[in-house]
């Protein structure tokens, strides 16, 4: 009987840690994934400074529901579950981005044809590299790559 508790509590245990893992994802016909780059002067206050005016870079992610069931909206609970950024091609999700104060008067979810945007940003001087390359991720769905160029201040889009 022992043998068969701690069977079941293993095999239990290890479908567990599976299912933590499993990416969660949508149809792609379902949702719309948009990414954008803007730059622009981060004017007040940061950390201990009572006033800065620094010159920073906005990646905004935009989700649109096109399909007939709701999806998971961009507010931070969802973000560290649904939500990727990735730079040059590889996984960069700044702890930062999960947080955030959420109102919660509504269900956090989207219904057909609305849209929900979130904005991470970074000062120039602290950006990965003089050229760099930004894609966001949402529920699976990968938005088209954007290069960004730090030095011109330019985007330009990958595919």
């Amino acid at each position: 009987m022992k043998s068969l508790y701690l069977f079941l509590l293993l095999n239990f245990s290890i479908m567990a840690i599976c299912a933590q893992s499993a990416k969660q994802s949508i149809n792609s016909d379902s949702v719309s994934v948009e990414s954008s780059v803007e730059f622009f002067t981060y004017n007040g206050p940061y950390g201990s400074m009572e006033h800065i005016s620094e010159p920073a870079v906005r990646f905004i992610l935009t989700i649109l529901n096109k399909g007939n069931n709701p999806i998971p909206d961009l507010g931070v609970s969802n973000r560290s579950q649904f939500v990727n950024l990735y730079i040059n091609d590889s996984l960069s999700n700044p702890v930062s981005m999960y947080n955030g104060v959420e109102a919660t008067n509504n269900d956090h979810m989207l219904r057909k044809n609305v849209k929900d945007t979130y904005a991470w940003w970074v000062f120039e001087k602290d950006a990965y590299a003089n050229v760099f390359t930004v894609q966001w991720e949402y529920m699976g769905v990968i938005s088209k790559k954007i290069k960004v160029n730090i030095a011109n201040r330019t985007t330009e889009v990958i595919r």
